[in-house]
């Protein structure tokens, strides 16, 4: 009995060191893995054009505090898979790919504010976006138009993607870095 405890602390002290390795990540770790859900770009989707602006719900946000706007957080499941587009013109961004779904409503998250490291309210974007990957891979979302897009005039991030739910709450969907 002695000898089993001996061997189990080296074992231990591995796996506590590695887990110390990895930073924790505002995703749903039981999202379909990124290589898996995440639509692949086309080759240097550039748009020569500039930034489109945020959705008329969003305008009066844009530059908010998160927090200050919606003091309420609700509970999703989702990703902020990629950057799908970049926008070259001013106002230069780029457009964030990702899915989201309200567990308490049972639908998809049809709003999406992006903000930056101060929690900053810095894009905005809608769902509807075709994703069946994500029905499939996960059946309790049963809405194959869960994905989402949003633009944002900033060319690098960190950013943090959050759905606004149907109580006026706001939930993670994810982290991106670019």
């Amino acid at each position: 009995m002695r000898h089993a405890s001996l061997t189990a602390l080296p074992m231990l002290a591995a796996l506590l060191t590695l887990a110390a390795c990895d930073q924790p990540k505002f995703r749903d770790t039981t999202a379909p893995p990124a290589g898996a859900s995440a639509p692949k770009p086309e080759k240097n989707m550039v748009d020569a054009g500039g930034t489109p602006p945020a959705p008329a719900w969003a305008q009066a946000l844009i530059g908010k505090n998160l927090r200050a706007a919606f003091p309420k957080t609700g509970i999703c499941r989702g990703n902020t898979d990629i950057v799908q587009r970049q926008y070259a013109s001013a106002p230069a961004g780029v457009q964030i790919h990702g899915w989201g779904w309200d567990t308490a409503r049972k639908a998809r998250v049809d709003r999406v504010l992006m903000v930056d490291a101060t929690f900053r309210i810095v894009g905005a974007g809608e769902g509807g976006i075709s994703r069946t990957d994500v029905p499939t891979a996960l059946p309790e979302v049963t809405d194959p138009n869960s994905g989402w897009n949003a633009n944002i005039a900033v060319t690098k991030g960190p950013l943090d993607g959050y759905g606004v739910t149907g109580d006026d709450s706001v939930c993670v969907l994810g982290h991106i870095e670019f």
